[in-house]
Protein backbone atom coordinates (compact mmCIF):
# COMPACT_ATOMS: atom_id res chain seq x y z
CA UNK A 1 0.00 0.00 0.00
CA UNK A 2 1.54 3.20 -0.98
CA UNK A 3 -0.28 6.52 -0.48
CA UNK A 4 1.53 10.66 -1.82
CA UNK A 5 -0.88 13.46 -2.00
CA UNK A 6 -0.10 16.99 -1.62
CA UNK A 7 -2.30 19.90 -1.26
CA UNK A 8 -2.35 23.24 -3.24
CA UNK A 9 -3.48 26.73 -1.41
CA UNK A 10 -4.83 30.01 -2.87
CA UNK A 11 -1.01 31.65 -2.51
CA UNK A 12 0.16 29.01 -4.74
CA UNK A 13 2.06 26.66 -2.18
CA UNK A 14 2.28 23.21 -2.24
CA UNK A 15 2.66 21.01 1.04
CA UNK A 16 2.34 17.00 1.46
CA UNK A 17 -0.33 16.32 2.47
CA UNK A 18 0.15 12.04 3.15
CA UNK A 19 3.72 10.47 2.55
CA UNK A 20 3.41 6.58 2.93
CA UNK A 21 4.86 3.48 1.80
CA UNK A 22 3.63 0.11 3.42
CA UNK A 23 4.05 -3.36 2.56
CA UNK A 24 3.11 -6.86 4.96
CA UNK A 25 3.65 -9.99 4.07
CA UNK A 26 1.87 -13.29 5.42
CA UNK A 27 3.54 -17.23 5.35
CA UNK A 28 1.08 -19.71 6.49
CA UNK A 29 -0.47 -22.61 5.94
CA UNK A 30 -4.14 -22.89 4.23
CA UNK A 31 -6.84 -24.85 4.73
CA UNK A 32 -7.64 -24.29 8.20
CA UNK A 33 -8.69 -21.00 10.08
CA UNK A 34 -6.42 -20.84 12.92
CA UNK A 35 -2.32 -21.57 12.12
CA UNK A 36 1.25 -20.75 12.87
CA UNK A 37 2.68 -17.56 10.89
CA UNK A 38 5.49 -15.81 9.71
CA UNK A 39 5.25 -11.51 9.18
CA UNK A 40 7.11 -9.05 8.00
CA UNK A 41 5.75 -5.34 8.25
CA UNK A 42 7.98 -2.81 6.59
CA UNK A 43 7.04 0.85 6.33
CA UNK A 44 8.59 4.29 5.22
CA UNK A 45 8.15 7.64 3.25
CA UNK A 46 8.63 8.59 0.00
CA UNK A 47 10.07 12.07 0.28
CA UNK A 48 11.92 14.31 2.98
CA UNK A 49 9.22 16.12 5.19
CA UNK A 50 9.43 20.09 4.73
CA UNK A 51 9.01 22.28 7.80
CA UNK A 52 9.35 26.41 7.83
CA UNK A 53 12.14 27.76 9.83
CA UNK A 54 13.10 31.05 10.32
CA UNK A 55 16.69 32.37 8.43
CA UNK A 56 18.81 34.81 10.43
CA UNK A 57 20.81 35.22 7.72
CA UNK A 58 18.22 35.78 5.13
CA UNK A 59 16.01 37.26 7.19
CA UNK A 60 12.99 35.43 6.49
CA UNK A 61 11.10 31.99 6.50
CA UNK A 62 12.64 29.02 4.45
CA UNK A 63 11.48 25.69 3.94
CA UNK A 64 13.75 23.05 6.00
CA UNK A 65 14.16 19.34 4.83
CA UNK A 66 13.51 16.79 7.26
CA UNK A 67 14.05 12.65 6.78
CA UNK A 68 12.88 11.47 3.07
CA UNK A 69 13.34 7.42 1.96
CA UNK A 70 14.04 5.05 4.86
CA UNK A 71 14.16 8.00 7.58
CA UNK A 72 11.86 7.15 9.38
CA UNK A 73 11.37 3.56 8.62
CA UNK A 74 9.63 0.93 10.50
CA UNK A 75 10.73 -3.33 9.64
CA UNK A 76 8.85 -6.22 12.37
CA UNK A 77 9.75 -9.58 11.67
CA UNK A 78 7.68 -11.68 13.94
CA UNK A 79 6.23 -15.50 14.87
CA UNK A 80 2.93 -15.92 15.97
CA UNK A 81 -0.36 -17.48 14.69
CA UNK A 82 -3.44 -16.25 12.05
CA UNK A 83 -6.84 -16.22 12.35
CA UNK A 84 -8.61 -16.33 8.77
CA UNK A 85 -12.13 -15.23 8.54
CA UNK A 86 -14.31 -13.72 6.04
CA UNK A 87 -12.44 -15.51 3.24
CA UNK A 88 -9.71 -13.39 2.69
CA UNK A 89 -9.61 -11.34 6.01
CA UNK A 90 -6.78 -11.95 8.51
CA UNK A 91 -5.89 -11.20 12.49
CA UNK A 92 -2.56 -12.15 13.25
CA UNK A 93 -0.91 -12.47 16.78
CA UNK A 94 2.92 -12.54 16.76
CA UNK A 95 4.03 -13.28 20.14
CA UNK A 96 8.20 -12.95 19.05
CA UNK A 97 8.78 -9.83 17.04
CA UNK A 98 11.63 -8.02 16.46
CA UNK A 99 11.50 -4.52 15.10
CA UNK A 100 13.90 -2.31 13.47
CA UNK A 101 13.48 1.67 13.41
CA UNK A 102 14.94 5.14 12.68
CA UNK A 103 14.14 8.49 13.97
CA UNK A 104 15.68 11.97 12.22
CA UNK A 105 17.78 13.73 14.39
CA UNK A 106 15.51 16.39 14.57
CA UNK A 107 12.63 14.31 15.92
CA UNK A 108 13.86 11.91 18.49
CA UNK A 109 12.71 12.24 21.55
CA UNK A 110 16.29 12.21 24.20
CA UNK A 111 14.24 9.61 26.56
CA UNK A 112 14.82 6.86 24.08
CA UNK A 113 18.90 8.09 22.84
CA UNK A 114 20.23 5.89 26.20
CA UNK A 115 19.20 2.07 25.11
CA UNK A 116 19.20 0.52 22.00
CA UNK A 117 20.26 3.26 19.80
CA UNK A 118 23.07 3.25 16.78
CA UNK A 119 23.90 6.99 15.94
CA UNK A 120 24.24 7.47 12.16
CA UNK A 121 24.55 10.62 10.04
CA UNK A 122 21.39 11.94 9.85
CA UNK A 123 19.55 9.58 11.97
CA UNK A 124 18.72 7.25 15.27
CA UNK A 125 18.69 3.32 14.64
CA UNK A 126 16.60 1.43 17.29
CA UNK A 127 15.84 -2.46 17.68
CA UNK A 128 12.91 -3.91 20.10
CA UNK A 129 11.97 -7.18 21.04
CA UNK A 130 7.91 -7.66 21.76
CA UNK A 131 4.84 -9.02 20.58
CA UNK A 132 2.34 -7.66 17.53
CA UNK A 133 -0.80 -7.62 16.29
CA UNK A 134 -1.62 -6.81 12.80
CA UNK A 135 -5.17 -6.81 11.05
CA UNK A 136 -6.01 -6.88 6.95
CA UNK A 137 -9.80 -6.77 6.65
CA UNK A 138 -11.69 -6.83 3.58
CA UNK A 139 -15.28 -6.99 3.67
CA UNK A 140 -18.00 -6.43 1.38
CA UNK A 141 -21.36 -5.40 2.32
CA UNK A 142 -24.08 -5.74 -1.01
CA UNK A 143 -23.08 -4.56 -4.21
CA UNK A 144 -22.26 -0.96 -3.29
CA UNK A 145 -20.27 -0.41 0.06
CA UNK A 146 -16.79 -1.70 1.19
CA UNK A 147 -14.83 -1.87 4.30
CA UNK A 148 -10.86 -2.08 4.63
CA UNK A 149 -8.79 -2.04 7.79
CA UNK A 150 -5.28 -2.53 8.19
CA UNK A 151 -3.81 -1.94 11.96
CA UNK A 152 -0.86 -2.90 13.31
CA UNK A 153 0.15 -2.70 17.51
CA UNK A 154 3.52 -3.43 18.83
CA UNK A 155 4.51 -3.17 22.18
CA UNK A 156 7.25 -4.90 24.59
CA UNK A 157 5.68 -3.18 28.00
CA UNK A 158 2.61 -1.64 29.24
CA UNK A 159 2.99 2.68 29.57
CA UNK A 160 3.34 4.96 26.57
CA UNK A 161 6.95 4.56 25.83
CA UNK A 162 6.95 0.87 24.51
CA UNK A 163 3.55 0.92 22.75
CA UNK A 164 3.86 2.05 18.88
CA UNK A 165 0.19 1.65 16.64
CA UNK A 166 -0.84 2.50 13.18
CA UNK A 167 -4.61 2.02 11.83
CA UNK A 168 -6.02 3.15 8.72
CA UNK A 169 -9.94 2.15 7.88
CA UNK A 170 -12.18 3.02 5.05
CA UNK A 171 -15.30 2.90 4.07
CA UNK A 172 -15.91 2.72 0.13
CA UNK A 173 -19.19 3.66 -1.01
CA UNK A 174 -19.90 2.58 -4.68
CA UNK A 175 -22.05 5.47 -6.28
CA UNK A 176 -21.94 4.87 -10.21
CA UNK A 177 -19.33 2.91 -11.62
CA UNK A 178 -15.46 4.29 -11.43
CA UNK A 179 -17.60 7.24 -9.17
CA UNK A 180 -17.04 6.30 -5.33
CA UNK A 181 -17.30 8.23 -2.06
CA UNK A 182 -14.41 7.25 0.54
CA UNK A 183 -14.40 7.53 4.35
CA UNK A 184 -10.86 7.63 5.01
CA UNK A 185 -9.59 7.26 8.80
CA UNK A 186 -5.68 7.14 9.87
CA UNK A 187 -4.51 7.18 13.62
CA UNK A 188 -0.58 6.55 14.31
CA UNK A 189 1.21 6.83 17.73
CA UNK A 190 4.75 6.17 17.73
CA UNK A 191 6.86 7.78 21.53
CA UNK A 192 9.77 8.23 19.11
CA UNK A 193 8.63 11.40 17.41
CA UNK A 194 5.89 12.52 19.97
CA UNK A 195 3.58 11.44 22.35
CA UNK A 196 0.52 12.61 21.28
CA UNK A 197 -1.72 10.83 19.14
CA UNK A 198 -1.80 11.69 15.07
CA UNK A 199 -5.16 11.83 13.53
CA UNK A 200 -6.33 12.23 9.95
CA UNK A 201 -9.94 11.85 8.40
CA UNK A 202 -10.92 12.53 5.11
CA UNK A 203 -13.93 12.36 3.21
CA UNK A 204 -13.04 12.02 -0.68
CA UNK A 205 -15.04 11.62 -3.93
CA UNK A 206 -13.43 10.74 -6.61
CA UNK A 207 -13.44 8.18 -10.14
CA UNK A 208 -11.28 5.26 -8.75
CA UNK A 209 -10.25 2.61 -10.98
CA UNK A 210 -9.37 -0.92 -8.66
CA UNK A 211 -8.19 -3.93 -10.65
CA UNK A 212 -8.45 -7.11 -8.32
CA UNK A 213 -7.34 -10.90 -8.83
Amino acid sequence: MADLGFLKYVDSTWEKSIDNVQVNLLWSNNGHKFNSSYTVAFGTQFLPASFPEYDFEQDKLVNRSVGGFLNPFNMQVGYGGVFRFWNTSTANVAFATIQLSSSPKEFASPAFLDANVIEGKRAYYFMNYGFSLSTAIRKKFGNHVEWINNTRIFGNGLDRDHVNLQLSNMVIVKLWKYLQLRFDTRLAYNPLLNYKMQFRQEALVGFFYERNK
